[in-house]
């Protein structure tokens, strides 16, 4: 047995015997997570029974990540529904682009937008921010292309 075998079984090992993911055990040892990923799958030539521990312990953790509906490593919203409304009829008021509303509120543009496009807003405002879009990409007013749709 090569001494990178025995450093890959010592891995290996610490992987199994705790409760850390991939990527806490990587860190304890002091390596990257690739490295350790790729060290888990040559384990198989090495230690038969051991990788089995470890596509174990994987697939344990994908099932869990399964049973949560795959909310594992989502975010979510720091912002509440009146929030979420205020801003949304600010700029329906104001007109604003969402460049704008950036700017206005100091929150970057992709928040915003992620923001308007929740379940945070109802579907009237959102239908009511979808016309403000259309009509800041034509440089018009909501009203001017309202009119126009309408003709």
């Amino acid at each position: 047995m090569k001494v990178e075998d025995n450093v890959i079984i010592h891995e290996a090992e610490e992987y199994v015997s705790n409760t850390k993911t991939v990527e806490e055990t990587a860190a304890d040892l002091g390596i990257s997570k690739r490295t350790l990923q790729l060290h888990l799958k040559r384990l198989e030539q090495i230690d038969e029974n051991l990788y089995k521990k470890v596509q174990e312990k994987q697939e344990c953790a994908q099932q869990a990540g399964r049973v949560k509906g795959g909310q594992i490593g989502k975010s979510h919203s720091h912002y509440t529904k009146a929030q979420a409304e205020e801003i949304a009829r600010t700029m329906i008021a104001s007109n604003l682009s969402y460049n704008e509303a950036s700017a206005r509120f100091d929150i970057p543009k992709s928040t915003i937008y992620e923001i308007l496009h929740s379940d945070l807003i109802s579907e009237d405002i959102r239908k009511e921010l979808d016309i403000l879009a259309e009509a800041n990409i034509h440089d018009i007013s909501s009203e001017e292309l309202l009119r126009r749709k309408r003709k």
